[in-house]
């Protein structure tokens, strides 16, 4: 089934705005970001759930049930570049969405680096509240989405990630990994997976940089590496120690502004987001666009798995609109069965105090049947049916007045 020909009543909801490395240059994402992310200091006052993606190759908001206020509030944060921006909405977003996590948008057909940053950034999200309700289980179902595609297609064989790429570049331009010592800045998902990958791959000395001291020895430990701070100090001590540094780290500032006169390192790898290293420093910078020539080599063996994404993509599509159908009719059952707690709360006192437990169980068990079914037929896409249904039953639902005794 083509997607515009899906009816998807409640996904029509999700709206995306969205510029990548393929619209503006990378290093002007960075400045992008520091502005969208911006948004998330005000989003738990928002009257609408928001999502915000900020990677090395990508700035995206996505919404739930935006009113074109908060639209042209969005865009702006985009700055000079808002008419670059691409606009999504209904299950095009959502399709989009599905694609990123499967990183089929990505420089790296099927790199795995972009689930771990969407996680990382649900997870924040979340917990301060500025992801929520039906949009949280968009994301939630895009991340498992992008789980499933990487275990059941070969679409992440080889290479897993800008990392991966990066340290191919570093074999092909300074040779054997065991006669290096290398430098690693920021121990989030894409700093962890290059340590591991880095001593699989042979290297004996790797320090680990972190601003959490704690994480970057949790992490030191398990490969055998050493746990440095992240500070001025470190990193000048890094530069001078090590051959090649790999720059990790979340900054929206240069976090390497300059090299010390008497350093040792070759070549810094910026895979900051943004760009964790300043221009015009007297050693050789690898910036993103400088991996894309490995990229195309392995995206050339990826092609065919493609299809077969994007064919489960619009399958998840439907799947997605089920979940959510079944989410709204639980949202808008817990305030009818909060009703009917009322109702038999009342009942009981009325019976006597021994009975209202027992008038409270009794509803909820007469009720429960009822609820089950209502979701089944939301699931079948039937869920307007299934709203109208439950605000007639809470407008028909006769409320005690509190007592006044």
């Amino acid at each position: 089934m083509e997607l515009n020909q899906l009816n998807m009543p409640l996904l029509e909801k999700l709206f995306s705005a969205s510029i990548t490395f393929r619209e503006v240059p990378t290093e002007k994402l960075g400045e992008l970001g520091r502005s969208v992310m911006e948004m998330l200091g005000v989003a738990p006052y928002f009257p609408i759930p928001l999502y915000v993606l900020h990677t090395c190759n990508r700035v995206e908001v996505y919404a739930w049930d935006v009113p074109q206020p908060i639209v042209h509030a969005v865009l702006s944060r985009y700055g000079g570049y808002a008419d670059r921006v691409v606009v999504r909405r209904g299950t095009e977003a959502a399709l989009h969405l599905l694609e990123v996590a499967a990183g089929l948008d990505s420089m790296l057909i099927g790199e795995t680096d972009i689930l771990g940053q969407m996680e990382e950034a649900f997870d924040s999200q979340v917990k301060s509240h500025v992801t929520r309700d039906l949009l949280k289980v968009v994301v939630e179902r895009a991340i498992r989405f992008g789980k499933m595609v990487r275990t059941n297609t070969n679409i992440s064989r080889g290479p897993r990630g800008l990392g991966s790429l990066s340290i191919i570049y570093v074999k092909e331009t300074m040779g054997d990994l065991s006669n290096l010592s290398i430098g690693i800045i920021g121990a989030g998902s894409v700093g962890q997976g290059l340590a591991k990958e880095l001593k699989d791959e042979g290297a004996r000395r790797i320090y680990i940089l972190n601003r959490t001291f704690e994480k970057a020895k949790e992490i030191a430990e398990r490969i055998g590496a050493t746990a440095m701070p992240l500070n001025r100090e470190s990193i000048d001590e890094c530069l001078k120690k090590c051959d090649v540094v790999f720059a990790t780290a979340t900054s929206f500032e240069p976090i390497i502004k300059e090299v010390p006169p008497n350093h040792k390192v070759r070549l810094i790898v910026d895979l900051g987001v943004p760009m964790n290293v300043s221009n015009n420093l007297p050693v050789k910078v690898v910036r993103l666009d400088d991996l894309k020539p490995i990229a195309d080599r392995y995206n050339s063996e990826r092609l065919q798995e493609i299809q077969k994404v994007k064919a489960m993509a619009l399958e998840e599509v439907e799947n997605i609109e089920r979940a959510l159908a079944r989410r709204a009719v639980e949202i808008e059952l817990g305030e009818y069965m909060r009703l009917v707690a009322l109702i038999s709360q009342e009942e009981g006192r009325r019976a006597g105090a021994n009975a209202s437990l027992a008038a409270n169980s009794a509803a909820k068990r007469a009720v429960l049947p009822l609820i089950e079914a209502l979701k089944k037929h939301a699931e079948s896409g039937n869920i307007e049916t299934v709203m109208q249904i439950l605000n007639d039953a809470k407008r028909l639902m006769k409320i005690p007045q509190a007592s006044t005794s």
